[in-house]
């Protein structure tokens, strides 16, 4: 291992230098390329110096000079340049000195022809003369600039070739480096092999004694336990001590010590089923009591099963945990149930009562009403007639109030067997129900497609029932109530706000109309029992029509949502689940139900 870590260095230090090679070449290529441009756009901006002073020497134009010897700019530019990219080449900064040299003499040459040029006392064959001069200075200096191009370009093309070497040879570095990293990983795997199963037997016993030590540390208040039936030794934890009420190691760990804390009546049934599992080595699952030095009584879980450790030898784990509260609970839970069912029988006497007892003398009261009105209201002073009219509304809206305590009761105690129901054919039959409040108020209802559901048929007619009465019973007494039902996609917002898993898990119904509407900071309070948010007279209620409808779609697994805009309307929305459990289905629904 140390030898080929050793390698594996050795050849990742060679890959390193080889890389600082390639960068080193690439540097110089570079700067060898850069050198031969700037040496090119020197050439030709002198050329183009020169062409525009022959232009002027023919044609007198003053432009073709104008801005151009008075400056060395560009040319100064590109000479800092040349001497940057030779700074650290003593023979090509010798050049470049000699080059400026060279382009200073020739730019003398560019003055003297200006000036003779202007010159009234020079002639023809002066003119003559300094040109070929001029000539022959501009042909050196570009003998010059190409023998130093033809250098760099030589120069460019070693260090390329020299680059190409080092690439190849880099790759088959890193070829070696990636064998030997395997060859490294696959011989320290079978080492680490070796190592596991030459640990595997310490580790064992350790997992034993982890094991206990983390049931005992997780779960705060247990004990645990441990006997060795071989050795037939017992452990005891120091919370096991605690839960018999003594403190830890206060006797020797046995069962047979620890008989005289267990309850009389649980110690015969407690040492049969623990002796029966040693024999039988089956796992134990009991409840029952310990009794403290103090008296208290404790009720107990203990839970074992089986195991071997490092050595082979079969053991029992155990662990007990104090349920003296829970069982409490449980008590408290079960007198909590009974008390239940003795309200729900009182719930459902009171049923009786409202939808039989109460409404009797009612009926009797309104038909008494019903007689004086034919036969003795001419007969009554002005006063008295509108007292005869409060009691005739008020018997009506206690019979009304009747019906709703029924329905409501309805929703609570009511079967709640889940069947097929096609809402569309529910809602034809309720629209046929309302058929004369409808017509009464005039009233536009539009109803789209909506899907077939599983649910308790008589809630979900009483839901659709109350609202749409709601929308009509709050109209707007300016114009045509308009009432929409129809079935919408959940919205990605609706998912966030409604915390929604899933869109298709639920079905979702919204029922709107352009009546009287409400704020919408009382969205939540009109499902609340005998909740009306208007008192006016001529809207007739009990404030039970939507706690109804609330119940109905609890009852669905399901929730309904409103929003309400002063003078503009309202909208429901209703989100029933697509299933319901099995066992609340009725086995023979196989058909859409479209009973009454």
């Amino acid at each position: 291992m140390a030898i080929a870590i050793v390698v594996v260095f050795y050849v990742g230090s060679m890959f390193y230098s080889q890389m600082e090679k390639l960068d080193a070449t690439v540097e110089l290529i570079a700067n060898s390329n850069e050198t031969q441009i700037e040496l090119e756009k020197l050439l030709s901006i002198l050329s183009i110096y020169e062409t525009r002073l022959r232009s002027y020497i023919i044609t007198k134009e003053e432009s073709y000079i104008e801005d151009r010897f008075l400056s060395r700019g560009e040319i100064e530019e590109c000479i800092n340049k040349l001497e940057a990219l030779t700074a650290n080449n003593y023979v090509r900064n010798k050049d470049i000195e000699r080059l400026k040299t060279i382009i200073d003499y020739r730019f003398k040459l560019f003055w003297q022809t200006y000036i003779i040029v202007n010159s009234k006392n020079s002639g023809p064959s002066d003119l003559n003369a300094k040109l070929l001069e001029s000539s022959q200075a501009t042909q050196e200096m570009k003998s010059f600039v190409n023998e130093i191009i033809f250098s760099e370009s030589r120069k460019t093309k070693f260090q390329n070739d020299n680059h190409q070497f080092e690439l190849r040879y880099s790759l088959i570095t890193a070829f070696l480096l990636i064998i030997m990293s395997l060859l490294i990983l696959f011989f320290s795997f079978r080492k680490m092999n070796v190592d596991i199963d030459q640990l595997k037997k310490a580790n064992d016993a350790l997992k034993l004694i982890n094991e206990s030590y983390n049931s005992a540390e997780k779960t705060a208040g247990f004990g645990h336990w441990r006997v060795n039936l071989e050795t037939k030794k017992y452990t005891f934890s120091d919370n096991l001590f605690r839960l018999m009420g003594v403190e830890p190691q206060s006797f020797e760990p046995t069962f047979e010590n620890t008989q005289k804390y267990i309850h009389p009546d649980d110690l015969e049934y407690v040492t049969t089923v623990h002796k029966d599992s040693l024999i039988n080595h089956q796992p134990t699952s009991i409840i029952f009591r310990f009794v403290t030095p103090s008296g208290e009584i404790k009720y107990i879980m203990g839970v074992g099963s089986f195991t071997t450790n490092g050595n082979g030898d079969l053991i029992k784990i155990g662990v007990n945990y104090d349920i003296t509260n829970q069982y409490k609970k449980t008590l408290e839970l079960e007198n909590n149930n009974k008390e239940l069912k003795y309200i729900n029988t009182e719930l459902e006497a009171f049923n009786n009562i409202v939808s039989h007892d109460l409404q009797e003398p009612l009926r009797k009261i309104q038909m008494f009403i019903s007689r004086l009105e034919e036969k003795e209201l001419d007969l009554i002073s002005k006063q008295g007639k509108e007292y005869f009219s409060k009691v005739r509304v008020a018997a009506n809206r206690m019979q009304t109030l009747l019906i709703d305590l029924v329905n409501y009761s309805r929703t609570i105690k009511g079967d709640k067997v889940f069947e097929k129901t096609d809402l569309n054919i529910v809602l034809s039959e309720i629209i046929r129900d309302l058929s004369s409040n409808i017509e009464e108020k005039k009233a536009e209802i539009q109803i789209g497609k909506l899907p077939t559901i599983t649910a308790i048929p008589f809630q979900i007619k009483q839901l659709f029932i109350n609202l749409i009465s709601n929308s009509l019973k709050y109209s707007k007494e300016d114009c045509i109530p308009k009432i929409s039902i129809t079935a919408k996609s959940i919205t990605d917002k609706e998912l966030q706000d409604y915390k929604i898993s899933n869109k298709d898990d639920y079905h979702k119904i919204v029922i709107s109309d352009n009546g009287i509407g409400f704020k919408q900071e009382y969205a939540e309070k009109i499902f609340l029992l005998f909740k009306r948010l208007e008192t006016d007279s001529k809207y007739s209620g009990t404030g039970l029509g939507l706690a109804i409808c609330s119940r109905i779609v609890d009852n669905h697994k399901g929730f309904i949502k409103v929003k309400g805009k002063p003078n503009i309307g309202a909208k429901f929305f209703i989100f029933i689940p697509k299933e319901v459990p099995y066992n609340n289905i009725k086995k023979d629904s196989i058909e859409v139900v479209t009973s009454n």
